[in-house]
């Protein structure tokens, strides 16, 4: 009986001793599962920690790369910038330049204006001088005129002295009417032709001291005449004819010559 006691007594120590082996194992199994756990878990913490580090560090060189970008744009704009300055400043140099040439041409367009207006005034002044100095001269002739037309026998009018100062551009002939027609006036200085006349509408014409035309002159008549130079062809201005048998007609006042034979009007006694 105590035997049979000892064995259970050993079965029930080997089956204690077995539980708590089992339970051991159990308890450092259980231990190393969670140790496992852990480490993967923290592998897996790391890997995402991985991750996001390096998606960071892919944001970072984004980031970068936007701000390079946007430094180089900025670099730019402020090249463009000054290049925009620099043609602003250079065209307003030439448009200060053109307005200051523009006013230099200016006051030389108004510089020479004046001058023209002063040479016109002085040559009209000349021609109104020389007008004057041809009608005194022509008064002067006038009896003279006058005179030879009187006599018998024709002679030819002696050539009259020229003006001390002809008109600017006009020259002067007197001799013998040798043609004549509506366009052109030959005229001949002792018997040899001397000039071709061309008349023009504003050839002022004057026979025997009278308005005339160019179809009253005659033949063989006596002319003084003032003639331009037109491209080339003589033109003539004034001509003045003193036919062979003048009319016994008043003189017009406008042409400022005596009627050959007239007498000079005499003064009312008071």
């Amino acid at each position: 009986m105590r035997f049979h006691a000892g064995w259970l007594s050993a079965g029930i120590a080997a089956l204690l001793l077995t539980a708590g082996c089992k339970e051991g194992r159990s308890i450092q199994g259980s231990e190393q599962a969670s140790a496992s756990d852990r480490v993967e878990q923290a592998q897996k913490q790391s890997e995402k920690a991985f991750d996001q580090a390096e998606n960071a560090q892919q944001e970072a060189s984004d980031q970068q790369r936007e701000a390079a970008r946007a430094q180089q744009v900025v670099e730019e704009t402020r090249t463009e910038l000054a290049e925009a300055e620099s043609r602003a400043q250079k065209e307003l140099q030439e448009a200060q330049a053109s307005q200051q040439q523009a006013q230099t041409a200016q006051q030389q367009a108004q510089q020479t204006v004046t001058e023209a207006q002063a040479s016109a005034l002085e040559a009209q002044r000349q021609q109104e001088s020389e007008l004057a100095q041809q009608d005194a001269l022509d008064a002067q002739q006038s009896p003279q005129a006058a005179e030879q037309a009187s006599e018998p026998a024709q002679q030819p009018m002696a050539q009259a002295p020229l003006p001390s100062t002809p008109s600017q551009g006009e020259q002067l002939i007197i001799g013998e009417v040798l043609t004549a027609s509506e366009r052109e006036v030959m005229v001949s200085v002792r018997g040899e032709p001397q000039l071709r006349l061309q008349v023009g509408p504003s050839t002022q014409i004057i026979v025997d001291g009278q308005q005339g035309r160019a179809a009253d002159i005659q033949e063989g008549s006596q002319v003084r005449a003032s003639y331009r130079d037109t491209q080339g062809e003589p033109t003539a201005v004034r001509i003045e004819v003193t036919s062979s048998m003048p009319p016994a007609m008043p003189v017009s006042p406008e042409s400022g010559e005596s009627q050959p034979g007239a007498q000079p009007p005499q003064p009312l006694n008071p």
